[in-house]
């Protein structure tokens, strides 16, 4: 098969949330979800070197959006089938953007496939609704820093991040987003509502004007997710006194959890992982760059991040 009829995929992950940027604020970081495209007679899915086991055909998630992309936005066209291999440098379940990936994935090979045509904001909004929310699925698509409300009218905003790298603490052990929803409450009184609001009016303006100085600030006054979901990742408080004493702008809770994600000043993140690895060594710490460019296409392959 000649490299002309393989398809690659590039696809960002991202952290999400951001604090006070509850399901709306996302930032695509520097590791990715790397898929591959073979025209065959038939649907397939392999992955590799993943630590789990997926279905290899039309039973995988991947497939059944492309179906439900079919159904709802084909107009009669049908995908042509093609062998997927896929390879990602995200961890499962750890709040670092790997099923909005898989989803924005769908959207691209169904788009390719379909010869559909669509546009970042038509891509948002059907990744969208799978996801459930666009923080992540929006990011993983334009890159750099989004502010989506997952209303399709409404668009997404995106803006390039500036003077921020990142420390990622990576547990070894996984959160459902389902189990981390779960203890949300359905309702804020209005005197909270109004609070958590203007906190998160001021964080969008500082993160927009990229002064990650106030918006690192503004992370720990979060009051729509992050108190309800402390006793599910315990660690937060202590990595957030330990990091802003240590020159960090702020810290988060990376999408629904358990990853926390330490923002700090450029060129100051690898002395500050040593530092995070030493005082909590039962975290991976890793050093994440802000994802400038959202998915990409190719018939080149890409390279991976050892």
């Amino acid at each position: 098969m000649s490299q002309e009829e393989r398809i690659h995929l590039k696809i960002p992950g991202s952290t999400s949330n951001l604090g006070p940027g509850f399901d709306s604020i996302g930032l695509a970081i520097d590791r990715y979800l790397h898929v591959q495209l073979e025209p065959s007679s038939d649907w397939s899915f392999h992955y590799i070197e993943f630590d789990e086991t997926f279905p290899a055909g039309k039973e995988n998630m991947i497939y059944q959006a492309i179906e439900y992309i079919e159904e709802k936005y084909g107009n009669g066209r049908y995908a042509k089938p093609h062998t997927v291999t896929m390879e990602s440098e995200l961890p499962l379940e750890r709040g670092l953007g790997s099923s909005a990936a898989a989803i924005v994935a769908a959207v691209e090979i169904a788009d390719y496939a379909m010869e559909l045509g669509l546009s970042l904001d038509e891509k948002v909004h059907i990744a969208t609704e799978f996801e459930g929310h666009a923080d992540n699925v929006a990011a993983s698509l334009y890159g750099g820093l989004v502010i989506a409300s997952g209303i399709r009218e409404l668009g997404t905003i995106s803006n390039t991040v500036e003077n921020l790298e990142m420390i990622a603490l990576i547990p070894s052990h996984k959160l459902k987003t389902t189990d981390s929803r779960s203890v949300l409450p359905n309702v804020l009184p209005h005197q909270e509502a109004v609070e958590a609001s203007s906190i998160a009016n001021v964080f969008v303006a500082a993160a927009l004007q990229n002064n990650w100085d106030l918006a690192g600030k503004l992370m720990k006054y979060d009051r729509f997710h992050e108190p309800y979901r402390k006793n599910l990742v315990p660690d937060l408080a202590y990595v957030r006194n330990y990091a802003t004493q240590h020159g960090a702008f702020g810290v988060a809770l990376s999408g629904a959890g358990p990853t926390l994600i330490v923002f700090t000043r450029v060129g100051t993140s690898q002395q500050l992982r040593l530092k995070m690895e030493e005082a909590f060594p039962m975290y991976r710490c890793e050093v994440l760059l802000p994802a400038l460019s959202g998915v990409e296409r190719s018939n080149r392959a890409f390279q991976i991040n050892s």
